[in-house]
């Protein structure tokens, strides 16, 4: 006697592009879009869960203030440059992906500029603004192993 094999069938509907959130409520939900921001239970709702950690309410000094808007930004470009992979034709996410982008660049190089540099590309803005520095600045910041950016 043989046993019949039942297959699943997968349905996911094409995603459209809608209003995303705006870049500090996308970067605490998980998602840029609305229309997948899935909490794991329907009560769940993750910004209260911010609210109430005690760490979100402490002071940043300028560094860390900073890295978080880069951070936010790097976020918000990943997730359009996600839809942008299925849907290349969107020139309204285009747009604001270009603007994002340059966004983060302006970002990390203003960050560059008053810290240290987080990307070799940050040393080559060093270079631009002193072409006649003689820093080779990757021992100003924290070794990525240290834990400073957790």
């Amino acid at each position: 006697m043989e046993k019949s094999i039942h297959l699943a069938i997968a349905s996911v509907p094409f995603q459209q592009w809608e209003e995303p959130y705006k870049e500090t409520e996308a970067f605490h939900r998980g998602t840029i879009f609305p229309n997948l921001d899935k909490p794991f239970f329907v009560t769940e709702d993750p910004l209260e869960k911010k609210k109430e950690c005690s760490c979100s309410s402490l002071e940043e000094n300028s560094a860390d203030a900073m890295l978080r808007q880069i951070q936010k930004a790097g976020f918000f470009c990943d997730d359009l440059r996600l839809y942008l992979d299925t849907h290349p034709e969107d020139q309204q996410a285009l747009s604001m992906f270009k603007e994002v982008l340059k966004q983060k660049k302006t970002l990390m190089k203003d960050f560059a500029l008053s810290h240290y540099p987080l990307t070799v590309a940050c040393i080559a803005d060093i270079y631009d603004e002193n072409p006649n520095s003689n820093c080779y600045c990757w021992k100003e910041g924290p070794i990525p192993w240290d834990r400073v950016c957790d």
